[in-house]
C-alpha cells in the first residue's frame, strides 16, 4: 500500500482546529442547561472551574500552535490537550442530555418518579457516576494547566497589544 507523505498545510489546519474545539467545550460548559444540572447535583463548582481553564488554555492556545511547529513538548501537550477536551466535551453531553431528559418527566406521574430512583436513569447513579466523571476531567484539565504555565505561553491578547507599536 502506498503512503503519502502529510503536506504541512494539512497538519497546520488539524492543530489550528483545536482552538474553536476549546472555544466550543468552553461555551458548552457556561450552557444554561449544563449550568442547571450541576447545580442539582452539587457540582456547579467543579463545572466553573473547568469553564475558567478552558477560558485560561484559549487565551494561550494561538501561542501553543505557534511554538508546537518547534517544540515537540509543546506539540505533545497539544494533542492531549485536544483528547481532553473532547472527554469533557462528552461529559458535558452527557449533563444536557439529562437536563432535556429531566424536562421531559415534568409533569409525569409519582410513581414514574418514584420507579426513577431505582432504575438505571436513577438521579443518584446519575449524580455519583457524573460526579466522577468531571472531577476525572477536571484532574486531567489542571495538570495540562500546570503544564502549560510552565512553557511561558503569551496570552494572545497581550501579544496584539505589543504588535501595535511596532506597526506604528
Amino acid at each position: 500500500m502506498l503512503q503519502f507523505p502529510i503536506p504541512p498545510i494539512c497538519k497546520i489546519m488539524a492543530e489550528s482546529l483545536l482552538l474553536p474545539l476549546v472555544r466550543g467545550v468552553a461555551g458548552k460548559a457556561a450552557d444554561a442547561l449544563v449550568e442547571t444540572v450541576t447545580r442539582m447535583c452539587g457540582l456547579d463548582d467543579d463545572r466553573r472551574t473547568l469553564e475558567r481553564h478552558l477560558l485560561a488554555v484559549e487565551c494561550k492556545l494561538a501561542n501553543a500552535e505557534e511554538m508546537s511547529e518547534t517544540n515537540g513538548y509543546v506539540k505533545s501537550w497539544m494533542k492531549e490537550l485536544k483528547s481532553v477536551a473532547y472527554e469533557a466535551d462528552d461529559v458535558l453531553d452527557d449533563f444536557q442530555y439529562e437536563a432535556l431528559r429531566r424536562q421531559s418527566k415534568i409533569g409525569k406521574s409519582t410513581t414514574h418518579k418514584v420507579l426513577g430512583y431505582i432504575t438505571r436513569q436513577s438521579p443518584l447513579l446519575f449524580r455519583f457516576e457524573m460526579s466522577r466523571k468531571l472531577k476525572n476531567v477536571l484532574e486531567k484539565i489542571n495538570k495540562l494547566v500546570e503544564e502549560m504555565n510552565k512553557f511561558g505561553l503569551e496570552n494572545s491578547v497581550h501579544r496584539g497589544k505589543r504588535q501595535n507599536p511596532c506597526r506604528q
